[in-house]
């Protein structure tokens, strides 16, 4: 299984709309990734971090397909329809983890 992890670093005078992000964005992404393999979306909002403080990440949002190439075909064929949303719900620019996902232990 392939899992995109797209994390939105806090960052100091830098905007993140949770609520946009989670209910308009990630349905713009489901409506447009699942007839290309999207199997799911999970999402870490960014609560604070061991010890107190703020998380280091506003939100973290992982998209999981079966094939890498599911993936690619996908991107190529809607992907900038869907990036060209972020710019409205974040001036944060997205780091974008492509992996494959190991399960170890439990």
């Amino acid at each position: 299984m392939i899992r995109i992890a797209a994390a939105y670093p806090r960052q100091e005078g830098k905007r993140f709309d949770i609520d946009y992000y989670i209910h308009t964005h990630l349905a713009l992404v489901e409506k447009k990734f699942t007839p290309f393999g999207l199997k799911k979306i999970e999402v870490d909002r960014g609560v604070e971090k061991p010890g107190g403080g703020a998380s280091p990440f506003f939100a973290i949002g992982y998209l999981y397909f079966d094939k890498l190439a599911d993936f690619q075909e996908c991107f190529a064929a809607v992907g900038s329809e869907v990036v060209d949303n972020i710019p409205i719900y974040t001036d944060v620019e997205p780091m974008i983890q492509v992996g494959e996902v190991e399960q170890v232990g439990c």
